[in-house]
């Protein structure tokens, strides 16, 4: 039989909220952190990079179950997170994605009923 020995993979991951955060768990052995990449757009987390299987001379594989070669996974955020504050680690196997909740922007609204009326008075003096 033929196994086929470098292929794109998902390793399993969790979501998890915990007060004002988001957790992202990704369990992947085998990996260095400089071999992730990371990217988070609005509400949309992307983690991709490549597992490479090592470098065995003259062995037959009679098993293969353990995903190496390259994963991406796309992550739907249930909110928008503190980009400037997002933390991540790897270690002992899983990467650890930390985001924290932006906080709702109030949007403060200009003006009052007195700079309306204003700007009717400024209308009608230009009508006379």
């Amino acid at each position: 039989m033929l196994w086929t020995l470098s292929k794109n993979f998902t390793p399993p991951f969790d979501v998890i909220e915990s007060g004002d955060r988001i957790v992202v768990l990704v369990e992947i052995a085998g990996m260095q952190a400089e071999d992730f990449s990371i990217n988070l757009t609005n509400r949309h987390l992307v983690i991709s990079g490549t597992r490479r299987r090592p470098v065995a001379g003259g062995t037959a594989y009679h098993r293969v179950e353990i995903g190496f070669g390259e994963f991406r996974l796309d992550i739907p955020l249930p909110w928008t997170v503190k980009q400037d504050q997002v933390n991540a680690v790897y270690r002992e196997g899983f990467l650890q994605i930390d985001l924290p909740r932006r906080s709702e922007q109030q949007i403060p609204v200009a003006g009052t009923d007195q700079s309306i009326h204003a700007a009717e008075r400024d209308k009608s003096s230009d009508d006379q």
